[in-house]
């Protein structure tokens, strides 16, 4: 980055320092005709550049008529003046000169004489404005067009790289739009002063500046009705999905469309700390996984102040970005906040335009986000039993058939643990129903803080609890079910209503390659442990040949 800013500082002193030096080369030569008339070209010129269209880093207007004119009545070194003076002058009188308008005023005196060249090749002379005769001004008017481009292209790729030139292809249109109203502007100039003389042509000058201006307007409302277009695209196709992970990255994908940015991240609100969501662009991992505390740096201040902040280019951000432009949007859906939207880019700096456009897309996302939120939540309560907060059968289910689908893939491990309360009834006759599902409650969270975090625990009905355990063998299976059973043992001794668990355990491939099957030689191993006893463990292999037999028969051990 350093690197093409210093070419960039190069680029634009080289280009100043040969418009100067041409311009001094040309001296007192300001043309044959009398001083007033290129006061007056010079004054039009700014008049025109003060109603120039921006385009963001381009802008374009119909100064180049007024060139044109100049070079057809005063000759070349007029012309590079009048070009020169369009530029400085119009930005001092709209108090935005700086290092960009000397630019702008040197690029423009190199182009005006680069088109001066074939200008005269085809036969332009001064005073050559006939009107039956337009060669010479339409190879100048091609000629300035292709040399400012050049120019004009060369700082916008140091600046920003080779996308910026597919970027302003539609201001390239434009300003070779305007270019071509420059060719009957400037005769028209040109031939109103060569037959009426100089008051007539401060009158027609009048319509020039009219038809700036107007030109203008246009150009400004025609772009607002591109970003009203734009900006009801990107909130239209917000809030289409009710999946959390993909409104995240639509976020990201319509926030693209209103502002060019590098980096995106998205972040959500969790208690006292922001969590980075989703992601666009190369963003480095120390920031990608690192929550942010409410409060902390750019991103942690917007989410305390409410408001929105862009941070110079000259500024390093707290949470690790590289230098650049940064844009911190607050997401508020009403007066709660949601998340933040942080966006950042090399070059240009954000705007305060960009910012407010942002703004209106902030409150559709954070809207979106929170139907989104709201959505996942009652998603997962479905899948959730009522009384354990365990999943329930269905999502059991649902969950084994995924891991069996994955270990037959993947030729992987699997095992089922099903565990039952033994005599949970006399619990629920002694100590009242009430009792029972709380001691219920506290065995379930009790066996799923026994096992991995990969490993699903389920209610499978009643008092069974089924246990997913991917990529373990049954060695693995019999000694997370024997850890099973100590954990249940303790939690009893402290509850006046005491209980112990029979756990089965079925293994796949061998008992069963569908999810029915293993749920079932699970439960048969179960019963049949709680028949030797209870409170203990067996696999499905250590069944007696006689229960195998009733198990492909499909009578039930009792």
């Amino acid at each position: 980055m350093g690197g093409r800013n210093r070419s960039l500082a190069v680029y634009r002193w080289m280009v100043i320092s040969l418009g100067a030096c041409f311009l001094a080369l040309t001296g007192g030569s300001l043309g044959q005709g009398p001083g007033s008339l290129f006061l007056l070209f010079c004054a039009l010129a700014a008049g025109t550049e003060l109603t120039r269209v921006s385009g963001g880093v381009t802008s374009f207007s119909l100064s180049t008529g007024v060139v044109l004119a100049a070079l057809l009545t005063l000759g070349v070194p007029a012309a590079l003046w009048v070009a020169a003076a369009g530029y400085v002058l119009s930005d001092l009188c709209a108090r935005r000169f700086t290092q960009a308008s000397l630019f702008n005023a040197a690029q423009a005196v190199l182009t005006t004489l680069a088109a001066a060249v074939p200008y005269h090749f085809f036969g332009g002379t001064v005073g050559g404005s006939s009107l039956a005769f337009l060669l010479p001004q339409g190879a100048f008017l091609i000629s300035y067009f292709l040399a400012n481009h050049v120019l004009v292209g060369l700082d916008l790729v140091l600046e920003q790289g080779m996308g910026a030139l597919s970027e302003n292809k539609l201001f390239i249109g434009w300003d070779f739009l305007g270019t071509a109203l420059a060719l009957p502007s400037g005769v028209f100039l040109a031939q109103v002063y060569q037959f009426m003389g100089f008051t007539v042509l401060v009158l027609a000058a009048v319509p020039l500046l009219a038809l700036s201006y107007i030109w203008q307007l246009y150009a400004r409302v025609w772009a607002a009705n591109q970003e009203i277009l734009a900006l009801y695209a990107a909130t239209s196709n917000l809030g289409t999905s009710i999946e959390l992970d993909a409104t995240l990255k639509e976020i990201l994908t319509q926030a693209r469309r209103l502002v060019k940015y590098d980096q995106g991240l998205v972040y959500l609100i969790d208690e006292e700390n922001l969590v980075p969501a989703a992601s666009e662009g190369p963003v480095p991992e120390t920031v990608r996984y690192r929550p942010v505390p409410l409060g902390q740096g750019a991103v942690g201040r917007a989410a305390v102040t409410r408001r929105p902040e862009i941070l110079s280019g000259s500024l390093r951000d707290e949470e690790g970005l590289e230098s650049g432009s940064q844009l911190i949007l607050p997401l508020l859906a009403g007066e709660r906040l949601v998340g933040v939207l942080a966006l950042k880019r090399s070059r240009p700096e954000f705007t305060a335009h960009e910012l407010q456009f942002l703004a209106i897309l902030s409150g559709q996302a954070a809207t979106a986000l929170e139907n989104a939120r709201l959505y996942n939540e009652v998603a997962a309560l479905a899948r959730l039993d009522a009384l354990t907060g365990i999943y329930n059968r269905r999502a059991l289910v649902e969950a084994l058939t995924s891991e069996v689908a994955r270990s037959k893939r993947y030729g992987l491990k699997l095992a089922v643990l099903m565990v039952d309360l033994d005599n949970f009834k006399s619990v629920n006759d002694a100590c009242g129903h009430l009792a029972g599902d709380a001691l219920l409650k506290k065995i379930a969270a009790r066996i799923a803080s026994s096992v991995r975090s990969v490993d699903v625990v389920g209610r499978y009905g009643g008092d069974e609890i089924a246990v997913l355990l991917p990529e373990a063998g049954p060695l693995e299976a019999y000694q997370v079910a024997e850890r099973i059973r100590q954990a249940v043992r303790e939690l009893a001794r402290e509850e006046y209503c005491r209980v112990t668990t029979s756990i089965g355990i079925a293994s796949f491939p061998q008992h069963g390659e569908d999810a029915e099957s293993l749920l079932a030689a699970a439960d048969r191993a179960m019963y049949y442990a709680k028949r030797q006893g209870g409170d203990r463990v067996l696999t499905y292999a250590q069944l007696p040949p006689a229960v195998g037999a009733e198990r492909e028969e499909g009578r039930p051990v009792t």
